[in-house]
């Protein structure tokens, strides 16, 4: 091994260490969290921010009462696992990022790694199921480019290169700094031994719906951010507004939405 991935290596291997120790103090022999265990009357959840404690509650429908915990341990799941993924430890790294994703389910994040490991084994099929269920929890358009990406990515492992190139150009529509999706584009050409089709924005549209493809971000993030926007405007309360519609704007940037906000005064 190079001098350099081998002096990183070991320094994955020292933070994995310290945090594996960090995690046996909240853990039984069993691999369960001793701290915040659900009960017969609360689930104990940890969410970044309150859109996905409603987003949760909108895709879950818990019976219980959602508690967040004082600590964040989904993201020292997350990133105990990333280094594990590092480490050439996947089996591990699966482990904990479920455990991550257990305490917060609508982590885009942690589902993007679970989707990595099978992409690197060359799982499709729970590859793609991963890639579907991000879908579900994108409310930021960087999430839903990448979404889009790691979708087209499976298109061309299964030789459907029309698709594929369909989902990179829809892609760029999200993530509009990303240069992954011109690289792959190029790739495509490549392999296919043909051109880029030309595709019109009515072309992608088209292919993705006929594929059973989300042709936009999640109606039911969408509805969630608008909803609880206008909700918050017509009570006064313009810093929720306001951040509810930016999110509507981030998706969709609807000079609707972009009057929406404008007119919210601090």
């Amino acid at each position: 091994m190079h001098p350099i991935l081998m002096c990183r290596s070991r320094g994955f291997q020292r933070v994995a260490g310290q945090l594996e120790s960090l995690i046996k103090r909240i853990e039984d022999d069993n691999g369960e969290m001793t701290v915040f265990r659900d009960d017969s009357v609360s689930e104990y959840r940890k969410f970044r921010n309150y859109f996905e404690e409603i987003l949760y509650k909108e895709l879950f429908s818990p019976k219980k009462e959602v508690r967040q915990m004082s600590e964040d341990y989904a993201y020292l799941y997350f990133i105990y696992g990333n280094l594990l993924f590092e480490l050439e430890r996947y089996d591990d790294a699966r482990t904990a990022l479920m455990k991550a994703l257990r305490v917060n389910p609508i982590s885009a994040d942690v589902i993007f790694e679970l989707a990595e490991i099978n992409k690197l084994r060359g799982e499709w099929d729970d590859y793609l199921a991963y890639v579907k269920q991000c879908f579900s929890v994108a409310y930021n358009a960087v999430h839903v480019g990448r979404c889009y990406r790691n979708l087209g990515y499976y298109y061309i492992e299964q030789k459907e290169y029309e698709l594929a190139a369909a989902i990179y150009f829809k892609s760029m529509q999200y993530d509009k700094n990303s240069t992954l999706p011109q690289s792959q584009l190029f790739y495509i050409q490549q392999v296919s031994g043909k051109p880029i089709p030309e595709l019109s924005y009515d072309d992608v549209q088209g292919l993705l719906k006929k594929n059973e493809i989300p042709t936009d971000a999640s109606n039911t993030i969408l509805g969630i951010a608008y909803s609880i926007g206008k909700s918050a405007a017509e009570q006064g309360n313009n810093d929720a507004a306001r951040y509810f519609f930016s999110i509507l704007y981030d998706l969709t940037h609807d000079d609707e939405v972009k009057e929406m906000i404008d007119k919210l005064v601090p």
